[in-house]
């Protein structure tokens, strides 16, 4: 079995963040990589248990340099990223599960720590097809577009919480802090989230078939709204309906074409230059 892990730096027990200016910032980094790797390792282990013979961890905070590759687990590989280029380089149809491993809440939900949507900076909110979401939930239905389930998530109890509203009361979650504020958190003891880790890991791999994957709807419209009219200007000259001063909608019939204009690219180029579709690299 094939499993694609998806991390970020806010959401493993320990990391520690402040303010800066509107946004976040880690201020321990040299620590959160390590306690995001052991969490990693954990997972992997629970995953390995369960049957899993290729692991593949992408480390997708910022530039791809939380994780420290030689404290790595053995049976997993490690994909980095240096330049803008869509996740679906590494997610596809070739995966059998899908997990995420440190997240974080969407930008302004109350009692989550380190909450933001993408960008602390840049973007102060996303709505698809009316619904608020975030990273979690653009991830979960990136893994669904390939027919993938997302079978496991941590990150703190509101991030928990976010996931559990796109995968159901199937999902599976672990909790690795509880949020004061957006800068004020307790933490569990790193030793029981990574045991907990384990145990979910390999629960969830080997519960994968029972998991539902999200359907995919039949058209896509979202919500966009920055913090600055500059970049809903940018987007405007993409293509982009212009709603007001810092918002702009994209539209779209499929999912990866609308995260893809998320990402800057134009109206349909990202799927006509990698020739993505729904069954895109998928086992025979």
């Amino acid at each position: 079995m094939k499993v694609y892990i998806m991390t970020d730096l806010e959401g493993p027990s320990g990391v520690n963040g402040r303010a800066d200016s509107i946004g976040n910032k880690i201020i321990n980094e040299a620590t959160a990589g390590r306690l995001l790797t052991e969490e990693v390792n954990a997972c992997v282990e629970g995953l390995v248990r369960a049957g899993a013979d290729e692991i593949v961890v992408w480390d997708g905070h910022g530039g791809s340099n939380s994780i420290d590759i030689t404290m790595l687990h053995p049976a997993a590989s490690l994909a980095t990223i240096g330049a803008p280029i869509l996740r679906t380089n590494f997610l596809d149809a070739s995966y059998d599960a899908a997990v995420q491993l440190g997240a974080h809440a969407f930008q302004g939900e109350n009692s989550a720590y380190l909450n933001h949507t993408f960008s602390s900076h840049g973007i102060a909110g996303m709505r698809l097809n009316g619904k608020r979401i975030g990273e979690i939930g653009m991830q979960v239905l990136h893994a669904a577009y390939f027919r993938v389930p997302t079978i496991l998530v941590s990150g703190d109890r509101a991030a928990c919480a976010e996931a559990l509203d796109f995968l159901g009361e199937k999902g599976e979650t672990v909790s690795t802090k509880d949020a004061v504020s957006r800068y004020t958190v307790i933490n569990r003891n790193p030793l029981s989230v990574r045991k907990e880790l384990t145990e979910m890991a390999e629960r969830a791999l080997k519960n994968r078939r029972n998991i539902p994957v999200p359907e995919m709807s039949a058209s896509f419209e979202l919500e966009y709204r920055f913090m600055c009219p500059n970049s809903a200007d940018e987007f405007e000259k993409r293509g982009a309906e212009r709603v007001d001063c810092q918002t702009v909608i994209l539209r779209s019939d499929d999912f990866m074409d609308l995260y893809a204009q998320m990402h800057g690219w134009a109206p349909g180029l990202h799927n006509r230059k990698y020739g993505i579709t729904r069954d895109y690299n998928k086992k025979r």
